[in-house]
């Protein structure tokens, strides 16, 4: 999966360039965008378990963030989704990413093995 995301004024930190904590958001809406393009009405129930960012490059106002985003790993209950974040005219690299994610069982409360359909897409998005 692939998107771009055009960077504006409200995405900057005081030093000018783009704010960590809207990478976060970056790959929050890859992961949304991810199981509403594949899924479209299913409400997934996951938690996020851990994610590390490895910040490469900065982001500017008027640049275009193109944000991939793959599944890694799949095990029974977690998942990992890798990411890598270029700026479009440049091509330079500005971040990779990587988070697990854990599917969950609403009403437990605790950690529950990947449904199948969740699992064939999963498969089929591995790299």
């Amino acid at each position: 999966m692939k998107f771009e995301i055009e960077i504006w004024f409200g995405d900057l930190d005081a030093l000018g360039h783009v704010n960590n904590v809207q990478y976060a958001r970056f790959l929050e809406t890859a992961r949304v965008k991810f199981f509403y393009e594949n899924f479209g009405d299913l409400k997934p129930f996951f938690v996020l378990r851990r994610i590390e960012m490895d910040y490469l490059s900065p982001l500017f106002m008027g640049d275009i963030a193109v944000v991939e985003m793959w599944v890694g790993e799949i095990g029974n209950t977690s998942w990992e989704f890798l990411y890598r974040i270029t700026e479009k005219r440049s091509g330079r690299e500005v971040m990779r990413a990587r988070s697990i994610q854990v599917w969950m069982d609403k009403e437990r409360n605790k950690k529950a093995p990947i449904p199948e359909r969740v699992r064939r897409v999963l498969e089929a998005e591995r790299r």
